[in-house]
């Protein structure tokens, strides 16, 4: 494997390759039952508004693509952004929007920040690639970030201590803490990415489409007609980015830029409006 790698010009760890590979084949697929869950949402009442959705997920996730190529670094925070949000999206539990507000910035906050901060050095080199070396701005949005975050944490271990019902989620949140101090931040951000975020996101959407009595057959046939595609378009990508000087680049390019294509409209139609209809 390590004789294979260096033949193709590999210079990442093993480690982080194989965290680049969970991250493709097991964390994308979880936003794969967007398919069913725009089915949910009335869009399969006829194929021809079935059409008009896919294409314009397609459309979205296009223009992500452009979009990043054009202006990298700023892309680069906007993913960042939007990714945290995601996350803590759906990390938060607590009812009330003030904890619930606490919970979306530590979760989410965490993953962005944290990874980065404690792995500045290894964080940086893949920020460079994404952003052709562009960095400056990326860095001074986390310095920013650090500063907001770790008095919110604060403030949600404080609140933990009044109310029960937040300490297994702070938990966890140490725990990953832990987990992003220790490991690389590819195989720290696979962990999370894959063993927590898709799973939890996951059985959200299969109990909520369940409730809504779609087959599992009409699910997971979406799932994967949506999965397949994904993969395809990653190729897609990988095959018309412009020629980088590492093959590190060229893999970190093609599964975070394809990510963000990805999160964009996946975001849109979950947080936006699934989530919303509970």
């Amino acid at each position: 494997m390590i004789e294979l790698m260096q033949l193709l010009g590999i210079q990442m760890s093993l480690a982080s390759i194989v965290s680049l590979a969970a991250i493709v084949f097991f964390g994308l697929p979880h936003g794969a039952f967007d398919g069913a869950v725009a089915l949910s949402l009335g869009f399969g009442k006829t194929p021809l508004l079935m059409l008009a959705f896919v294409l314009l997920y397609l459309a979205i996730a296009v223009s992500v693509v452009f979009f990043w190529l054009s202006f990298p670094e700023i892309s680069l925070i906007s993913f960042l952004i939007f990714s945290a949000f995601h996350f803590g999206m759906g990390d938060s539990q607590a009812l009330d929007k003030t904890n619930r507000a606490k919970q979306i910035l530590t979760h989410g906050g965490l993953v962005v920040v944290g990874i980065s901060v404690f792995h500045h050095d290894e964080t940086n080199v893949i920020f460079s690639y994404l952003t052709d070396g562009q960095t400056f701005l990326v860095w001074q949005f986390i310095e920013i970030c650090k500063f907001i975050l770790f008095p919110v944490i604060l403030l949600y271990l404080i609140e933990s201590f009044r109310r029960p019902v937040l300490r297994i989620r702070f938990f966890e949140l140490i725990l990953l803490g832990v987990i992003f101090y220790f490991l690389p931040p590819l195989v720290g951000f696979s962990i999370y990415f894959c063993g927590i975020h898709s799973i939890r996101h996951i059985n959200y959407t299969w109990l909520k489409l369940r409730s809504k009595k779609y087959t599992i057959q009409t699910i997971i046939y979406l799932a994967i007609t949506f999965t397949i595609t994904s993969w395809l378009l990653g190729v897609l990508l990988f095959w018309q980015l412009p020629t980088a000087d590492f093959a590190d680049a060229a893999l970190l390019k093609t599964v975070f830029i394809g990510l963000a294509a990805l999160t964009v409209p996946h975001m849109l139609l979950v947080d936006g409006i699934f989530r919303q209809s509970d």
